[in-house]
């Protein structure tokens, strides 16, 4: 099984491993606050201000741009994927983290259609092609250093870190966005005060850089150095690893769709098509991303002690059975009960895949192959059903008259794919492992690694 070569590679130091996490950590908070802030904007604001409308014909043309993004995720994080494997984790996750934070940057200091006419939206499409592939090598990177600077019997905990960090960034965006939109008067935000977010993005990847040169290189890349780096990782990912890339696609395939419907769509549909106010749904949603960061932990702790493979299986049979309820929370338009599903959507079904699933891959993959099979997993799911749930969704309710079970049944097809993909994925925890687990936890010993 391919975590036996991270375990054979000998483990990286302990100051090694706690700044490897750290680092990985903190670039997918800028990752998911970069990604998080065009989200918001994309439901709040740039149909408007890009566009020239802010009917259907905008809100269309809006999440158009925020599903190009999603595009070129897979196109950026297949080709950083390439360099991460062949050059190693540290240099290529310092490009990705440049890339898309000088992106967002400049997103905040685009000139609106009022201004440039047509130019807008062609800049900030293109803005947006370069955010998305710096994003998608971003986390792909993130879980593979994290997931070979940890044990076996902890690495679904460990890796959780840069799981739980993506909705660190998801609550630090929206709640920069709710104060500013519930603050400042709708002229002044929709004139420039939606701006600040963006533009203080390159500050945030200043600090984030300080933490990424501290990291060295992982132990397990030094020892594929010394043995010989893959010519060509991503064909050897494909050739050799096909029989559990399908798997893991369709893992993503019901996993992203579910995070964009409920962090996008749903704040247009509840404060668009229902009468949610804005704030108040931003606050439910900034409850969920902070409940979401335990339950992240959690998951990953209790996959260190039952396996990945059940809790997997859980969040999909979850998200099939939650569907249709989590639209009939949001049909009630009481903000707390609107809340409730906002939470149940994100700190449940998001939970137990997003740390679960990086510890199973990079067990999956060898050392070699492992950042490009990890990219190839996620990030063609991303863009063809991840970017899209939020313009789809928007679609399906409008062919609905505004009823939103198309979506939900979308939700649903999806989420049975999932559980299929899942059915056909190896479990990687070694039984071995389980018992380490066991100990380490009952010890509290396993809070040394991190």
């Amino acid at each position: 099984m391919a975590q036996l070569d991270i375990d054979r590679a000998g483990l990286d130091s302990r100051r090694q491993r706690r700044r490897a996490v750290i680092g990985s950590s903190v670039g997918t908070v800028i990752e998911w606050y970069d990604f998080t802030l065009y989200g918001l904007a994309t439901a709040l604001v740039f149909a408007p201000m890009f566009f020239g409308d802010a009917g259907l014909a905008g809100m269309l043309g809006s999440f158009a741009t925020f599903a190009v993004g999603f595009l070129s995720r897979p196109v950026g994080g297949l080709i950083f994927a390439h360099f991460g494997d062949q050059l190693g984790r540290k240099a290529t996750l310092l490009v990705t983290l440049l890339t898309m934070g000088l992106a967002t940057t400049l997103i905040g200091l685009l000139p609106t259609a009022a201004t440039i006419g047509v130019w807008a939206p062609i800049l900030l499409t293109l803005l947006r092609i370069f955010q998305g592939a710096g994003a998608g090598a971003e986390f792909a990177g993130a879980m593979t250093m994290a997931s070979e600077s940890s044990g076996t019997a902890n690495r679904a905990f460990v890796a959780g870190f840069p799981g739980a960090a993506v909705y660190v960034g998801m609550a630090i965006a929206t709640s920069t966005f709710a104060v500013l939109r519930g603050l400042m008067p709708e002229p002044a935000f929709l004139a420039w005060g939606w701006r600040l977010p963006f533009v203080a993005s390159g500050v945030i990847v200043v600090v984030a850089l300080y933490f990424r040169l501290r990291v060295t290189e992982t132990v397990a890349f030094r020892a594929t150095e010394r043995s010989g780096v893959a010519r060509a990782p991503l064909a050897e990912a494909v050739r050799s690893h096909w029989r559990v890339l399908l798997p893991g696609m369709a893992l993503f395939v019901f996993a992203l769709p579910w995070v964009y419907v409920v962090q996008t769509f749903s704040i247009s549909y509840t404060t668009g098509t229902l009468s949610i106010p804005p704030t108040e749904a931003l606050i439910g949603l900034i409850a969920a991303e902070l409940l979401t960061i335990p339950a992240t932990l959690l998951f990953g702790r209790l996959a260190d002690r039952v396996g990945r493979r059940p809790v997997l299986i859980f969040a999909a049979i979850f998200a099939i059975l939650y569907a249709f309820p989590m639209f009939l929370l949001f049909g009630t338009e009481v903000s707390v009960v609107v809340g409730i599903g906002l939470v149940l959507g994100l700190a449940v079904i998001q939970g137990a895949t997003i740390g679960v699933s990086a510890a199973m891959l990079a067990e999956i993959f060898p050392t070699r192959t492992r950042w490009s099979g990890i990219a190839l997993s996620r990030e063609i799911p991303a863009a063809l059903v991840g970017g899209t749930a939020p313009y789809l969704a928007t679609w399906l309710v409008a062919a609905a008259g505004g009823a939103p079970w198309l979506v939900a049944g979308y939700l649903v097809l999806l989420s049975v794919i999932g559980l299929i993909g899942i059915g056909f994925l190896p479990e990687t925890l070694r039984p071995e492992d389980r018992a380490s687990s066991a100990t380490l936890i009952n010890s509290g010993l396993d809070h040394s690694t991190t």
